[in-house]
């Protein structure tokens, strides 16, 4: 091999690993792929409980095996408890990695076993590995909610675990959905007694594939759906050909108080700081398409000492943007030191192109800043004053955040402002408390 190719191949590597340790779906998926040639140590032992997994499922199950990595996760288990628990079942629940969607779904998952009068359980569907294990989700959970859930079970020991056909189930993705409709195919849980929490259009997640093919069948698989904001059910209703209620949709969770203070921190100035939500790992939030739309900014900006391009999410080299600008990226930021951040950042750039608005648009929007983000099938134009939606293409981004930071130079930060009851969905109890009315229905 010579110096050129062992350069390359180095180069290749760290981007590898630079992407394994940022990418929680790379990191499965890769896991997946290199699981049948590495059949040691760890991957015995999966390999061993993936088979015990196939041989307590019912005959009926088994042909799912191969679909996803979940697909038998709970096809199998011991219905022999006498007292029903509601099954909270995530992916996994990590230090570090609890974002809003998990944070969303416990927050659900409390509200509605305290409203069916169950206790409630976590069981997750990911392997057990470093950073990922009951006492350490276990030790999140308490941290953030207290000592609500009654128990964390790790996918190793599910088919330990005594359910009941009586248990309630809250499916939170569509591979925990998965799992649990194939568990319903084979008789170990009943439909009716599940829910569904959606918080994205997940299909879009793993375009053209069979992944694809089976994230879509979850929405028709018979469950009671709680739909994350109204704009996802939109595109659930258009897309789907479902019709979901009203009152099953609930506005993404906001921290008000706090954004009322962020408001109230912002202040006008000739220098313009740009906050630009960058995560090169996520594909939906279109990190290389923000990149293009700051670079026609700068331009149509020219030289102006006066604004500064910074980025926070994820952890990326630095950009430069052309004509004195450079994107200084500030990684992932703790959940304090953000709102601290971005009080100071009276211009924000943030993409996402799913239908579920993501929050940083709306933490800028509702504290005063100028928000600028790419439309999606229509489902944003008016959703907020300060917030800007424009077509997905960096000339369209670029002269918007241009005039933006133009207008904050020139009028300051707008005040507090709350989204206008209703356009992101109701509240979160009345969705707990209709879907919860339901569930009783069949006990």
């Amino acid at each position: 091999m010579n110096l050129s190719s062992l350069q390359r191949n180095l180069t290749d590597l760290l981007r590898v690993n630079k992407r394994y340790f940022s990418d929680d779906r790379y990191r499965s998926d890769l896991r997946a792929r290199l699981r049948p040639a590495a059949p040691s140590g760890e991957a015995n032992a999966r390999g061993s409980i993936g088979q015990r997994e196939f041989d307590h499922a019912p005959e009926g199950s088994r042909p799912y095996r191969e679909l996803a990595e979940t697909s038998l996760a709970l096809a199998g288990i011991a219905t022999t408890a006498t007292s029903p628990t509601l099954n909270l079942v995530v992916n996994e629940v990590r230090d570090g990695k609890a974002f809003a969607g998990v944070q969303t779904a416990v927050a659900v998952a409390v509200q509605l076993a305290e409203r069916l009068g169950v206790p409630l359980r976590v069981v997750m569907t990911s392997w057990t590995v470093p950073g990922v294990s009951e006492a350490g989700a276990a030790a999140v959970v308490r941290e953030r909610f207290g000592t609500v859930v009654q128990d964390v079970v790790a996918r190793e020991r599910i088919l330990d675990t005594a359910f009941t056909p009586d248990d309630f189930w809250l499916a939170t993705h569509w591979k925990t959905a998965h799992a649990v409709d194939v568990a319903a195919r084979g008789g170990a849980v009943q439909r009716d007694r599940v829910v569904y929490l959606v918080q994205d259009y997940e299909p879009g997640f793993s375009p053209w594939s069979t992944e694809f093919a089976i994230a879509r069948s979850t929405y028709q698989a018979g469950f009671e759906l709680l739909v994350n904001s109204a704009p996802l059910r939109h595109h659930l209703e258009r897309e789907e050909g479902l019709t979901i209620a009203d009152d099953r949709t609930f506005a993404p969770h906001l921290d008000l108080d706090l954004l009322q203070r962020v408001a109230a921190a912002r202040a006008k100035s000739d220098d313009v700081t740009v906050f630009f939500y960058g995560r090169p790992s996520k594909h939906r939030n279109l990190y290389r398409l923000g990149v293009a739309a700051l670079k026609v900014a700068a331009a149509e900006l020219g030289p102006d000492n006066r604004v500064r391009f910074t980025s926070a999410g994820e952890k990326h080299r630095n950009v430069d943007l052309g004509h004195g600008h450079k994107l200084e990226s500030l990684g992932s930021l703790p959940w304090d030191d953000y709102f601290e951040f971005i009080a100071s950042a009276n211009v924000v750039l943030s993409l996402q192109h799913s239908p579920h608005p993501s929050h940083p648009p709306f933490d800028a929007a509702i504290s005063g800043a100028r928000a600028i983000t790419n439309e999606f099938y229509d489902t944003r134009a008016d959703l907020h004053p300060m917030l800007t939606a424009v077509a997905a293409d960096p000339e369209s981004l670029g002269s918007a955040l241009a005039e933006a930071i133009r207008t904050a130079r020139t009028e300051g930060p707008n005040g507090y402002l709350d989204v206008e009851p209703g356009k992101l969905g109701g509240s979160l109890s009345e969705a707990v408390e209709s879907v919860a009315a339901t569930l009783e229905t069949v006990r």
